[in-house]
């Protein structure tokens, strides 16, 4: 009974943010000005992109640690202060990015986006506490917050403003309403500077190859998006971006998968390793079945169907049409590397995982150069043939690495 619950509060926490996602590409598909929904992902890009790379290697540490630490307390201390440094850190980022696009962004947005990434990074760690710990509850609220901040303040505040700015302070307000919510919801552990520096030793050595993972997924998700910007224009950027974040809600199955399946693998693994890949290889078996049973599906759903997210004249364009079912195929490979993924985790072998990433993206960064010629589905064409790349050897080493346990 209590599984069934869990279970369904993990739908829920997933499946709410998605049917706000698809409303906010509805609005954005049919209504925001394609120039400066193009604009908009540019900032978005680098803001999330920045965040992946740099929250990678506290983020693992976080996942992997956090059920063997025995004073919590410290423990969620000592990585709310690593995020001090990196928010700091990431100033020169943002610097770099000042100078290499100047006078195209004012400067309210360039420091708008900064703040908006603090924020961010701060939530994104913070509301894994919920999720480890296993309180559900307080997670999807966390979520579902988090959905509203993301999908529906930008909306609002565009609608009355109808600018690059408005799309920008929209989701910083709804951030700042979350983030002082998720601080009501760890009043009990109140903030100390904590350094801990043989901890953070141990980190580094476990979680630094992911840095490098993070960079070349990234560079395989996301980075096309500058590629299509240098080479075509603002417009298809934002083509692009709603026809790629379309086909990422079949993502909804890792969010599920990874919000129910992976803390209760870790917590099995660290009481008892080969129980725990027992359920890790029985979960991944049944998750990639329902993958399978996810595609078919898409393949066969009508036009008239997608248009009610998807503008007409989009996706009744065979050209753009075929974009997104390269763009799907790709996700759907992108979802089942994720949850595969967690195996190099458990084992503590994430530089293995880190150069199947770098080989990928080199081979992804290659064929960007298409984009010069044959427009966006050459961008879609290089992330599906990196996924496989992943995929196809992820798999191997992972099948190759279970006959030396005895399951």
């Amino acid at each position: 009974m209590l599984k069934n619950k869990a279970l369904v509060i993990t739908v829920l926490t997933v499946l709410i943010p998605v049917i706000f996602q698809l409303a906010f590409l509805r609005y954005v598909s049919y209504y925001v000005d394609k120039a400066i929904y193009g604009e908009y992902v540019i900032l978005a890009t680098f803001v999330y992109g920045l965040s992946q790379v740099f929250l990678s290697m506290p983020g693992q540490a976080f996942t992997r640690f956090y059920n063997t630490a025995s004073d919590k307390t410290q423990f969620i201390n000592e990585f709310r202060t690593y995020l001090i440094f990196i928010n700091l850190l990431c100033i020169i980022a943002f610097l770099m990015f000042f100078v290499i696009y100047g006078s195209r962004f004012s400067n309210v947005t360039y420091i708008s986006t900064y703040i908006l990434f603090v924020l961010l990074s701060n939530y994104t760690l913070n509301q894994m506490v919920f999720l480890l710990s296993l309180d559900r509850h307080v997670y999807f609220i966390l979520k579902i917050f988090e959905a509203s901040s993301k999908y529906l303040f930008p909306l609002v505040i565009y609608y009355l403003y109808s600018t690059l700015e408005s799309l920008i302070c929209g989701i910083i307000l709804g951030y700042c309403i979350s983030f002082f919510l998720i601080l009501y919801f760890l009043r009990s552990i109140p903030f100390n500077i904590t350094v801990n520096l043989a901890n953070f030793y141990k980190y580094i050595i476990f979680a630094y190859p992911i840095i490098f993972s993070a960079i070349f997924s990234w560079s395989i998700s996301l980075s096309d998006r500058f590629f299509i910007d240098n080479y075509l224009t603002s417009e298809d950027v934002a083509i692009y971006s709603i026809l790629a974040q379309f086909s990422g809600f079949a993502q909804v199955l890792a969010m599920i998968y990874g919000t129910y399946a992976n803390p209760i693998i870790l917590r099995e693994y660290e009481i008892k390793k080969k129980h725990g890949l027992k359920i890790f290889k029985k979960y991944f078996i049944y998750f990639s079945l329902t993958l399978l049973l996810l595609f078919i599906f898409v393949l066969m759903l009508p036009k008239s169907l997608l248009a009610i997210i998807i503008e007409e004249k989009v996706i009744f364009n065979d050209y753009y049409y075929y974009t997104f079912i390269i763009l799907f195929s790709g996700v759907i490979l992108t979802v089942l590397q994720t949850a595969a993924s967690m195996y190099f985790v458990l084992l503590k072998k994430l530089h293995i995982h880190a150069k199947i990433f770098v080989f990928a993206a080199i081979i992804n960064f290659s064929l960007n150069f298409l984009i010069a010629d044959y427009g966006i589905m050459a961008a879609a064409v290089s992330t599906l043939v990196a996924y496989i790349i992943i995929n196809i050897l992820i798999l191997l080493w992972v099948k190759n690495d279970l006959k030396k346990v005895e399951l």
